[in-house]
């Protein structure tokens, strides 16, 4: 395994099951037991990216790479349990999307289980989500598609069994899913990330985007999304102008703050319109990001506590570990 790799030892006992989430930048694995506890982790920076790129380089050669040292030689069949995008088209063996509405149990039904060389383990893919284009006004009218969050939308819906709203899974393309009845009803990805990406470092506003941060312009510019959405691509430009045309640098706003408010208070300001009575707004993810979600929504009057992704990225895969360890207990 490569040298960037972070390892954080050998279990004091062999895992009863293996966890993963193949991102695709990244790779993280735990050695779990069966009462969901961690006995080891370990991550990779050989995403499904890096692997597809390189002919020398096979998904069953990483994953074993990376937890040798946790498998006995005398155990046979020990359950691999991934999720992400090892399970697409460009991955390790593609699990087909499953449909909204669906149900936790139903996206475990839908995992894929490749072909492997090594009998120590037997390896699980779960399958992604999809959203087929319905007719107009229909809360899920628009085609879209995630692969990977739908295991963090299972792990929340098993800690929260009574939520109902939408669950926020902020990111380069940010998710938002609708939970209502114990499914998974409806989502809506937003390319709120890449955006701010794109228009901060390779547009006119470069120029305009530093360091100085001021919450009073990033709360301004989420104020100014929902009530003038149609003015979102003149709002970028006075990132641009508002600089050249002031006779004191202190009465610039924060470019960056100016900036990222318009862009996640447009996206917030989509979901606020669709917002039902009794509905509610959780956020999964932590740091910085997830900060500026729970300030943007607070603008509104919209309380949410951020959970940490990590944890509810593996209560969704032990959550998929145990259907699929009581379906294969019925064969």
């Amino acid at each position: 395994m490569t040298a960037s790799s972070h390892h954080s030892g050998i279990p004091a006992q062999a895992p009863s099951w293996i966890a993963v989430d193949w991102g695709t930048s990244n790779l993280r694995v735990w050695a779990m037991d069966d009462s969901a506890n961690i006995l080891a982790m370990a991550e990779s920076p050989l995403g499904m990216n890096a692997i597809a790129g390189d002919d020398k380089l096979s998904f069953e050669g990483v994953l074993i790479g990376l937890i040798d040292r946790w498998l006995d030689p005398a155990i046979r069949n020990v359950p691999v349990v991934i999720c992400g995008m090892a399970g697409a088209r460009q991955g390790w063996l593609e699990a087909p999307y499953c449909e909204v509405p669906v149900a936790p149990r139903d996206l475990a039904s839908g995992a894929v289980s490749p072909t492997v060389a090594d009998p120590r383990v037997a390896v699980s893919i779960l399958p992604g989500l999809c959203q087929r284009p319905k007719g107009v006004g229909e809360i899920s009218g628009d085609a879209d598609v995630m692969r990977g969050e739908e295991t963090q939308l299972v792990g929340f819906m098993n800690q929260n069994p009574d939520f109902a709203g939408w669950v926020c899974l902020p990111g380069t393309h940010s998710k938002w899913a609708r939970v209502a009845d114990g499914k998974i009803t409806a989502f809506r990805t937003y390319m709120s990330g890449e955006v701010f990406a794109l228009l901060s470092r390779q547009s006119i506003l470069r120029h305009s985007v530093g360091d100085d941060w001021d919450d009073a312009a990033f709360a301004g510019a989420v104020r100014s999304a929902k009530t003038q959405p149609g003015s979102f691509l003149h709002q970028l430009f006075t990132v641009r102008a508002a600089g050249l045309v002031a006779l004191n640098s202190a009465d610039v706003p924060s470019g960056v703050a100016v900036l990222s408010g318009s862009v996640i208070g447009l996206e917030i300001a989509d979901i606020l319109d669709r917002l039902q009575d009794g509905e509610t707004i959780a956020l999964v993810g932590a740091g910085k990001l997830a900060s500026l979600y729970q300030a943007a929504l607070a603008v509104h009057g919209q309380t949410a506590l951020a959970m940490d992704g990590g944890a509810i990225t593996l209560a969704g895969l032990s959550q998929a570990y145990q259907t699929l360890s009581h379906a294969s207990q019925r064969i």
